[in-house]
């Protein structure tokens, strides 16, 4: 990732909408969008569609990035030799993951009434932030190891199709307020820059060994 301006320039955007959705958040009540996308859902998706979206979902919860991380480290140990990236990438799916229960347990926001039953806070989606850190991150470390921009763009929107459909899930079988997911994005999305920049500072200074 090259640290132009644009990168900067979008990550302090997600930074802004991130204090903003908190704040938001933290008003305890659905926010206008939040009701129009419920309506919205509740009209578009039947209860028999919910077993695909539980399917979904399941790509952003605990067993399925476990799987995928411990894929991942295989990866970095054997293919790559890049034991660097494979702590970056533990550490902030971990991290991350504890991140998102202390913002809920400091929002405290609750769950949608017609959602199924969850026993943590509402804001922010911990599958939407930490299902958005994980694909994010193996799609850089991916992208940083092929020379086609076609396959760059290939696996760039690959993961990016992956997190937006966990985040419909969340919204579709009412586990999630709108500004749940869109807060876990903008989150995760500072999550992620965040361990890129230390990756990459890392990187160049010590290298990938």
């Amino acid at each position: 990732m090259r640290r132009s301006r644009h990168t900067y320039i979008v990550l302090g955007i997600a930074v802004l909408l991130s204090i903003f959705f908190i704040v938001m958040a933290g008003s305890k009540e659905p926010l206008l969008f939040d009701r129009a996308a419920a309506y919205w859902s509740e009209r578009v998706f039947s209860e028999s569609s919910y077993s695909f979206f539980n399917v979904i979902a399941e790509l952003g919860d605990k067993i399925a990035i476990g799987i995928i991380v411990l894929l991942m480290i295989v990866w970095f140990a054997v293919k790559r030799r890049d034991f660097l990236g494979m702590a970056v990438l533990v550490l902030a799916v971990a991290l991350g993951n504890e991140v998102s229960k202390w913002i809920k347990e400091l929002v405290a926001r609750e769950r949608p009434a017609s959602g199924v039953m969850e026993e943590s806070f509402s804001f922010p989606s911990g599958h939407a932030m930490v299902g958005l850190v994980l694909y994010m991150l193996i799609a850089y470390f991916f992208i940083r190891n092929v020379q086609s921009n076609s396959s760059k763009w290939w696996l760039g929107s690959m993961a990016a199709f992956v997190i937006l459909l966990i985040g419909l899930s969340r919204i579709a079988i009412q586990a999630h307020y709108l500004t749940d997911v869109l807060g876990g994005y903008t989150l995760g999305i500072v999550w992620t820059f965040v361990w890129i920049l230390i990756y990459e500072w890392l990187h160049e200074r010590f290298g990938k060994k």
